[in-house]
C-alpha cells in the first residue's frame, strides 16, 4: 500500500512537469498555482505599498514642512529678539519641537544620525541671519530671510540622503 502511494506520487510529480497536457489531481498541481495564497495576497501587498506612499506624503506635508518652517524662523528669532535670551527654556522647547517634527517627517526617530536634518536647517538659518544682518536691520533679516527657506529644505533633504548613504 505504501509503495503504491509512493509510486503514484512520483508519477504525478513527473506528469506535472513533463506532461502538462494530462490532467493530474492533487493540490500540488501547477494548474492550481493561480489560486495559491501567495497570488491572492498580492493585491493586498500593493494596497499596503500605496498606503505607505500616502503616509509618506502626509508626513512630509504635515510634519516636515511646518517643522522646518518653525525651526527656521525660531532660529532667526533666537538671534534677533531678546525674548529667547531672557527665557532659554522657550528656545530649547522651540528647537526640540521643530527637531522632532522634522526628524519624524522625513527621517527615523530611532536613528541618531538623522539629527543632521534639523542641524542643517539651523545652519542655513544662521547663515541667512549672518548675511542679512550685516546688510541691514532686523526688518531686512525677516524680509529677505524667507528666501533662504527653500535652501533650508534642500539642505535637510541632502543631509538625510548623505546620512543614509553612509553605512
Amino acid at each position: 500500500m505504501k509503495k503504491t502511494k509512493f509510486d503514484q506520487r512520483i508519477t504525478n510529480a513527473f506528469n506535472v512537469f513533463f506532461a502538462p497536457n494530462e490532467e493530474t489531481s492533487g493540490e500540488n498541481n501547477l494548474a492550481f498555482a493561480r489560486d495559491s495564497a501567495l497570488v491572492t495576497q498580492e493585491p493586498a501587498a500593493q494596497f499596503n505599498e500605496k498606503g505607505d506612499r500616502v503616509v509618506k506624503i502626509l508626513k512630509r506635508t504635515f510634519l516636515f514642512l511646518p517643522g522646518a518652517f518653525y525651526l527656521f524662523f525660531a532660529t532667526l528669532s533666537a538671534f534677533a529678539f531678546e525674548f529667547f535670551r531672557e527665557n532659554p527654556f522657550a528656545l530649547l522647547a522651540a528647537f526640540a519641537i521643530g527637531s522632532f517634527m522634522t526628524v519624524f517627517g522625513i527621517g527615523n526617530l530611532k536613528n541618531p544620525k538623522h539629527l543632521a536634518i534639523p542641524v542643517s536647517i539651523v545652519a542655513v538659518a544662521i547663515a541667512a541671519f549672518a548675511l542679512f544682518s550685516t546688510f541691514g536691520n532686523l526688518r531686512t533679516v525677516f524680509e529677505y530671510g524667507i528666501y533662504f527657506f527653500p535652501l533650508a529644505l534642500i539642505a535637510a533633504l541632502l543631509a538625510k540622503s548623505l546620512v543614509d548613504d553612509k553605512k
